[in-house]
């Protein structure tokens, strides 16, 4: 099974709600010394930046990287994420959620490397943003850095707000509105801590999202 690493920053600024930034690592290493990290982490008053570089050391390993940001007043998460594939045979699966309110801004920098040696690589990595606020901005820079020819290999970026259409129809089976939003944003970023395989670990980071937007929308709906 794989064994579940985490990296979770937690902020809180004064008389707002908290500022949440998780990284996950979830991974099957193909034999050995498979897998190495070299993470950096910074945090000031409602800003917190994370670094991560990772490398494959022997073939056949696989990477779920998952992350997930939530932001809110004048906070700023920075994710920085280099993989590393220098050996062959290897599979990544990365995908980033944040979610956004006020006048926050979030900023993903993701680039995956395929060495000349690393044929039949396949990496695939997504950021995907919910912009609750017109104040917020959200900063996306995907890169493939690919020296092999026989890999397969894509990355993308999505930005969209919370759909009205669905927080109408739950307001319309009796959920108050800001329960609808708040179940919403709970789907979207599900998505990335799901296939955690550690139910503790799980559990506990879907508390910490549940605190969070318990928070955050009174805070919200008083702006």
């Amino acid at each position: 099974t794989g064994v579940p690493r985490q990296v979770i920053g937690s902020l809180g600024e004064a008389l707002t709600v908290p500022m949440i930034n998780c990284l996950l690592f979830c991974y099957l290493p193909g034999g050995g010394r498979a897998f190495t990290r070299r993470p950096v982490m910074a945090a000031a008053c409602g800003q917190l930046m994370l670094v991560e570089r990772a490398a494959y050391e022997a073939a056949g390993g696989h990477a779920g990287i998952r992350g997930v940001n939530l932001l809110a007043a004048r906070q700023h998460g920075d994710v920085t994420m280099v993989l590393d594939h220098a050996v062959p045979h290897c599979e990544s699966r990365e995908l980033f959620k944040s979610v956004l309110d006020g006048e926050s801004r979030g900023v993903f920098q993701g680039k995956i490397i395929v060495a000349p040696d690393a044929q039949k690589t396949d990496g695939k990595q997504m950021a995907q943003v919910l912009m609750l606020s017109p104040d917020c901005e959200f900063d996306s820079k995907p890169e493939l850095e690919i020296y092999a020819d026989d890999v397969v290999c894509g990355h993308g970026s999505t930005s969209a707000d919370l759909d009205e259409d669905l927080v109408f129809y739950c307001r319309s089976r009796g959920i108050p509105e800001v329960e609808a939003r708040a179940l919403l944003i709970e789907s979207f970023i599900g998505e990335a801590l799901e296939k955690v395989e550690h139910e503790g670990l799980r559990e506990a980071l879907a508390a910490l999202a549940h605190d969070w937007l318990r928070q955050a929308e009174p805070a919200r709906s008083v702006a």
